[in-house]
């Protein structure tokens, strides 16, 4: 699964923030490990940083995550992914917005345009991506997406 060049910095920021988001779920790294399924090593691995994370084990953490926040009403771990990953990643792409702008009364290229209407698309859709996990984390939001889905019931 390739990564751009926003997933590489979403993943790279959750993996920083990692111990203390798991640490904010209240779970041990053997608890970590248990929810998804891995080696107790793989999450110690992970938080620090000795092993870089992929982007399937940013998705299931994230959705391991999303499920706590969820099932328990955690709204103290979802404020701390929202303030250590989220919020710095769209205050980067605010500033993106600014440099356009600059660039853009400069007369810039069709390069540069294209450029910056893709990590424009990357950052919106590794975001939604986020979002979707946290929606299917919760049980009643599978359901209601399956439901959107099938309407019929069938598959």
């Amino acid at each position: 699964m390739a990564q751009t060049d926003v997933e590489r910095q979403w993943i790279a920021k959750f993996q920083e923030n990692l111990a203390i988001i798991r640490k904010v779920a209240g779970w041990t790294t053997q608890q970590l490990a248990d929810e998804l399924g891995v080696a107790r090593q793989t999450v110690s691995n992970l938080e620090t940083g000795k092993t870089p994370m992929t982007k399937l084990q940013y998705l299931a953490l994230r959705t391991v995550f999303n499920a706590e926040i969820a099932r328990r009403e955690n709204r103290d771990l979802a404020t701390v992914i929202t303030t250590l990953v989220d919020d710095p990643l769209e205050h980067m792409f605010g500033e993106r917005e600014l440099w356009e702008e600059t660039v853009q009364h400069g007369g810039q290229s069709t390069e540069d345009t294209m450029r910056q209407s893709q990590w424009r698309s990357r950052f919106t859709a590794m975001r939604m991506l986020t979002l979707i996990t946290g929606a299917l984390a919760s049980g009643a939001a599978a359901g209601f997406i399956t439901f959107l889905l099938f309407p019929d019931g069938k598959r």
